[in-house]
């Protein structure tokens, strides 16, 4: 073989290889994991960006102050509960008057990766809640 024609497989090699390198995918983003004893809460879709986690199975929190509600947050798009008890989400009208009923349920063992087009709660509630704990006491 003459050195032009090495040349030129040895070029197109290296042409293959880095535009092999440069068309592969890029991998998917991978999902955070989530405790066989926490709630979790995710502001993207498929578990990823984990704004909140917790393992407290009576407790209330505000989700403003994790990212997932109110803009620009797109609220809890994804979850998961693997907590021995439910959690519920709460809306806030702005007064001490907390609504009657809670917005949404998440049952011990739920999970969703994908939480839009479904039930807005997920989107505008103001609080989560765990066991039966109540959100006026977070006020």
């Amino acid at each position: 073989m003459n050195l032009r024609r090495k040349t030129a497989v040895t070029i197109s090699a290296l042409a293959m290889t880095i535009g092999g390198g440069v068309l592969a995918a890029p991998p998917a983003a991978a999902d955070e994991p989530c405790a066989s004893d926490k709630l979790c809460l995710y502001r993207s879709t498929l578990y990823r960006t984990m704004e909140f986690s917790t393992g407290s199975v009576s407790n209330c929190w505000w989700l403003w102050q994790y990212n997932l509600s109110g803009p620009p947050w797109s609220g809890i798009v994804s979850y998961r509960n693997n907590l021995s008890v439910k959690a519920t989400l709460w809306d806030y009208n702005g007064d001490a008057d907390w609504p009657a009923a809670p917005q949404a349920t998440i049952n011990s063992g739920g999970n969703s990766s994908n939480t839009s087009g479904g039930n807005p709660a997920f989107a505008d509630s103001a609080a989560v809640c765990t066991g039966n704990a109540k959100p006026w006491n977070i006020l």
